[in-house]
C-alpha cells in the first residue's frame, strides 16, 4: 500500500471538516430539541469550532452570542423560545411562512412545495442509492435533508477513497452536481429570508453563518467544476 500524499491527507482533513459543518447546520435547522441546545453546551462545540477553523472561517464570536443567549434564558426556557421561533419561522405563520424550508419554493416558478425542486432532491438521493427514512416525517427537499445529504456524500468519498475507486469518483460527481445543480442554486435565498424574518439570536446568527459558508461552498464547487472542464477538454 503507498503512501497517503500530503494533498490526499489535506482534502481528507478538509472533507472531514465540511462533513462536521454541513451536519451541524442540519441539525440547527431541523425541530428543536435538547439535543440541539447540548451541541453549545458540551465537548461537542469544540470539534465544531475546529471545523470551521479548517475551512478557514472563524466562527468562535457566533457561537459565543448563541452560548450565551442559550444560558442567558436557561435551558428549558431557551428550547421553548427556538420552538416557538421555528414553528413562526418555517412551519405556520399568518398570513405566510417567512422563510419556507423547502428547495421547491424557491427553485420552481410557482413558488410551492412538493414541486419539481422536491423531485429533483429525490432523484439525487436514489441516484446515490437512499432512501427516505422512515424518521424523518417533514419533505424530502427540507433543509435539513439536504444538508444532512451533502454531508452523508462527503463522508462516503472518505471512505471509498475517491482518487482509487470509481464509486467514490461517482459519489464525488453526484456531491457536485447536487451542489451546483440544485442546492446553491437556492439555499442563500433562504437563509436571507431567515436573517430578515427574525429577531432570535439562535436563527439569525446560525443563518449568518451558514450564508458565509455557502459563499465559500459556491467558489469551492464553481473551481472544481471549472478544473474538471479544463482536464476534459485538455
Amino acid at each position: 500500500m503507498g503512501k497517503t500524499s500530503p494533498r490526499a491527507r489535506e482534502n481528507h482533513v478538509i472533507g472531514l471538516a465540511r462533513a462536521v459543518v454541513y451536519r451541524f447546520l442540519a441539525r440547527c435547522f431541523s425541530y428543536p430539541d435538547m439535543e440541539l441546545t447540548g451541541l453549545f453546551m458540551g465537548d461537542s462545540l469544540a470539534e465544531i469550532l475546529d471545523s470551521w477553523s479548517v475551512l478557514g472561517l472563524d466562527a468562535s464570536a457566533e457561537m459565543k452570542e448563541i452560548t450565551a443567549w442559550l444560558k442567558s434564558a436557561g435551558s428549558e426556557a431557551s428550547l421553548d423560545k427556538l420552538e416557538i421561533e421555528y414553528t413562526r419561522l418555517f412551519v405556520n405563520a399568518y398570513p405566510r411562512i417567512p422563510a419556507p424550508p423547502y428547495s421547491s419554493v424557491y427553485l420552481d416558478k410557482d413558488r410551492q412545495v412538493w414541486g419539481p425542486g422536491t423531485a429533483q432532491a429525490g432523484r439525487f438521493y436514489e441516484e446515490a442509492g437512499l432512501s427516505p427514512s422512515e424518521d424523518f416525517a417533514d419533505i424530502p427537499d427540507h433543509v435539513s435533508a439536504e444538508l444532512e445529504f451533502i454531508s452523508y456524500l462527503i463522508l462516503e468519498q472518505q471512505k471509498l477513497q475517491p482518487e482509487g475507486t470509481s464509486a467514490g469518483r461517482d459519489t464525488v460527481e453526484i456531491e457536485e452536481r447536487f451542489l451546483a445543480d440544485h442546492f446553491l442554486k437556492w439555499v442563500a435565498q433562504f437563509l436571507n429570508q431567515v436573517v430578515k424574518s427574525t429577531e432570535n439570536a439562535f436563527y439569525g446568527t446560525v443563518a449568518h453563518l451558514a450564508l458565509r459558508f455557502v459563499e465559500l461552498e459556491a467558489i469551492r464547487t464553481n473551481s472544481s467544476r471549472t478544473a474538471e472542464s479544463g482536464r476534459r477538454s485538455a
